[in-house]
């Protein structure tokens, strides 16, 4: 499922929340979040109308994204305080980060239990390190990570995706 806030009128791009009216920057404080409750409502809906699902990924904002919806299917906050779905088993989080509007800080009192795989990489200049390692706090049990060499994507490589599937499978098994 792709992000359902289109960005700006000449852009390809879509936003989970905007930061500011039809713009997102993820390292800047907000009071904004323009967007953010229609998301959480159309990813209920996808996953009462597709799934369930073994598993969710997300990336970049989306990572930022999943992870508030994680904590909040999880303590059954807001929109998902009658949210009966099949549990998540894991999810993947691909540069996530926590979120900078101060709307959505009281969701990460609560911590996840849900396992999960953190992917970043060392020369992310959208979503520095800093920014990833900063969500591993989110965690009650620490994360399984993978930190690559690169930047904002994610690895292909043979290696990498040995380490995925090895990860996953795990998680699948639970």
């Amino acid at each position: 499922m792709s992000a359902p806030n289109v960005i700006g009128c000449s852009s390809n791009g879509c936003a989970w929340w905007f930061s500011k009216p039809m713009e997102f920057l993820a390292q800047e404080s907000s009071t904004y979040d323009a967007g953010f409750r229609e998301s959480l409502l159309a990813v209920k809906k996808y996953i009462k109308e597709e799934g369930p699902f073994d598993g969710m990924l997300g990336f970049s904002q989306g990572a930022a994204f999943l992870l508030l919806l994680q904590i909040m299917i999880e303590h059954k906050l807001s929109d998902f305080t009658d949210y009966d779905i099949e549990p998540i088993k894991f999810t993947i989080l691909v540069a996530p980060f926590i979120s900078r509007c101060s709307l959505h800080q009281a969701i990460y009192v609560h911590k996840t239990s849900i396992p999960s795989l953190v992917i970043y990489g060392e020369t992310d200049s959208v979503i520095p390190r800093e920014m990833s390692e900063e969500a591993l706090n989110v965690f009650l049990s620490e994360p399984k990570v993978f930190v690559h060499d690169g930047g904002h994507y994610i690895p292909t490589h043979a290696d990498a995706k040995k380490i995925y599937t090895d990860i996953v499978s795990k998680f699948i098994e639970k």
